[in-house]
């Protein structure tokens, strides 16, 4: 009995112990709480990682909390501001995402979770996280990337210098440390960013390693993959940010200001990429259909039904203006280009079912096609425009650099956005600092996890 009793009151303690960090709130962000055990466990997490990564700790605890807790403000943000638009994760987009996943890394289906089991991660949380991901992708696509307007003329531009008279091209990885600003910092904000910058600069010309100190103090999305930002050449890069194109592989820019804080660059990797060969010119059209589709399970009364539907609808387009045919399109369309009138875009011959393009190329611009069957249903094509394409010429190679420029312009505009997020947010920061010392509840380490102490240290080449 007497041991049951003190069990309990032992069970009573730690519990008590494990409310009162459940229950502290680091920060409430629009009436939503981060707690502060998240904020301690993460924490305890990233000391775990710099330890076993061998690098000697030189951020305090408070440090890497208020970073931790600083990023955890900004997802909550993102998934407030996706849930006012209605964005939404399906399971089959997170099952894809890790199909791809497992295809990147040459694993087989199910391999993934075998795989993340091993590091002591849980699949579901895994999962989780994923979905956020492509939640926060989706947000920036709508709410950032869609207001990128590329002009006629930078498009012009990138062509001329880079793409007209094609000859090799150095491509460099680069990774960065980011000590960020408020959107409207003061005189003495910008005076200690900058200070910070130029120590952690100092740090790095004594010889520190890079991705240690990304670790310590960077605050960009890319810190957990040790600054990596990604491959760049000459044009991909914003303006301020190309002399470290021009870097030896190891070598790290003084550090950059923008109008979102302050970078140090380091060139990571190089590699040199050929002008892709010179192909035979080809002709594309521009093509806006109708689709109505044939469900698997409709028996012949069913089908007669359906094509005598797109059969008028045909009528009724031979000879509309293309403002009609956008609007019935919008109306009667059943694929996912209703919402865009229909619009297919430009295609060259081998992009579209055989049938489809057959019909399409026939077409002269401007006219209508009448019911068109293949196996995604009945279509009504219209072919809006056609043209002769070189393959060196600025419209064989339009979205490409149409993609490569709305990237470098992402780069500016992408931290302004998160800043404006934070600016007009509720945000109150809470005290957390009286429950460091709170043992946090041990987790369950797989047989092949090893302990933090076991791992073995690595250092940076």
């Amino acid at each position: 009995m007497r041991f049951t009793i003190l069990l309990t009151a032992i069970l009573m303690t730690v519990s008590a112990a494990r409310a009162e960090t459940f229950d502290s709130i680091a920060a409430v962000i629009n009436h939503e709480a981060i707690s502060c055990y998240d904020i301690q466990r993460e924490t305890n997490d990233a000391l775990k990682q710099l330890k076993a990564s061998g690098a000697e700790q030189q951020a305090s605890r408070a440090e890497i909390g208020r970073r931790i807790l600083e990023s955890k403000i900004v997802n909550t943000l993102q998934q407030q501001e996706a849930a006012k638009l209605e964005l939404t994760v399906s399971h089959e987009e997170v099952e894809q995402a890790v199909q791809n996943t497992e295809r990147q890394n040459n694993l087989m289906p199910g391999q993934l979770e075998q795989a993340l089991a091993m590091q002591g991660m849980d699949f579901d949380e895994y999962k989780n996280k994923l979905r956020d991901q492509i939640l926060v992708g989706k947000l920036i696509n709508v709410a950032v990337r869609s207001k990128v307007n590329i002009s006629e003329e930078a498009l012009r531009e990138y062509h001329r210098k880079h793409l007209a008279n094609p000859k090799p091209r150095r491509e460099v990885q680069l990774a960065q440390i980011f000590i960020p600003l408020s959107s409207e910092p003061s005189p003495a904000e910008v005076t200690l960013a900058r200070n910070k910058a130029h120590d952690i600069h100092a740090q790095l010309s004594a010889g520190k390693a890079f991705r240690q100190l990304v670790a310590l103090y960077s605050e960009s999305p890319e810190r957990q993959q040790d600054g990596i930002m990604g491959w760049f050449m000459e044009g991909g890069i914003s303006q301020r940010f190309t002399p470290a194109l021009e870097l030896p592989i190891g070598a790290v820019t003084h550090p950059i200001r923008s109008p979102s804080g302050f970078h140090i660059l380091k060139a990571v990797q190089e590699r040199w990429k050929e002008p892709e060969a010179t192909g035979e010119s080809y002709d594309e059209v521009h093509a806006r259909h109708i689709l109505l589709q044939i469900p698997s399970f409709s028996d012949d009364k069913t089908r007669l039904k359906i094509r005598q539907r797109a059969e008028r609808i045909a009528v009724a387009m031979n000879g509309a203006s293309d403002e009609e045919f956008i609007a019935r399109a919008k109306e009667s369309s059943q694929g996912p280009s209703a919402s865009q009138g229909g619009d297919l875009g430009w295609f060259r011959r081998g992009m579209m079912v055989p049938v489809f393009e057959e019909s399409a190329f026939a077409l002269n611009a401007g006219e209508t096609s009448g019911v068109v069957e293949s196996s995604f249903g009945l279509h009504i094509i219209r072919t809006v425009a056609k043209r002769h394409v070189d393959p060196n010429s600025l419209e064989a190679h339009r979205d490409n650099i149409t993609q490569i420029l709305t990237n470098v312009d992402m780069q500016e505009r992408l931290p302004r956005w998160i800043e404006g997020l934070k600016s007009s947010a509720n945000i109150e920061i809470r005290d957390c600092s009286s429950l460091d010392a709170l043992p946090l509840p041990a987790e369950p380490k797989s047989p092949t996890q090893k302990s933090a102490q076991d791992a073995p240290g690595t250092t940076e080449k």
